[in-house]
């Protein structure tokens, strides 16, 4: 197994939690806590919908299963290999540490919803004026 999780809160060690997708005011990010493996592995028969026993941690024993089961049933070759991780929606990290109610700057919220796509508006303006430039210069 890997190395042993860690706990967020309390304890000795704390562990900044890593993000998957950061929203306004919540985040989304690997569950780290106690007993929390990294992942989970199976796998499915697409032939006859056997499944696999489930392993924490490691692929490996999953794979053996997929080429016993095909040693067993030789027209059973393909298989939906499945990985789950544990997740958890927490506040945004400066929004627990900053004090205030909890709510981010109007003007910093105004920023971080418009910041993004008008710089992908302009990109794309700029794209599309550059493809008109030759026929302008012809």
């Amino acid at each position: 197994m890997s190395e042993p999780n860690r706990s967020l809160r309390g304890g000795s060690e704390a562990v900044e939690p890593v993000s998957i997708v950061r929203g306004a005011d919540r985040v989304l990010c690997e569950e780290r806590g106690v007993g929390a493996p990294e992942a989970i592995y199976g796998a499915e028969c697409f032939h006859c919908g056997q499944l696999s026993p489930l392993f924490d941690d490691d692929a490996l024993p999953v794979a053996v299963w997929c080429l016993q089961h095909s040693q067993q049933e030789p027209t059973h070759t393909r298989y939906l290999a499945r990985t789950e991780r544990h997740w958890r929606v927490e506040p945004r990290p400066e929004e627990r540490e900053g004090g205030g109610d909890g709510r981010a700057s109007p003007v910093g919220a105004f920023l971080e919803r418009t910041a993004g796509p008008a710089f992908v508006g302009v990109m794309c303006l700029l794209t599309a004026a550059a493809g008109l430039l030759p026929a302008l210069t012809t």
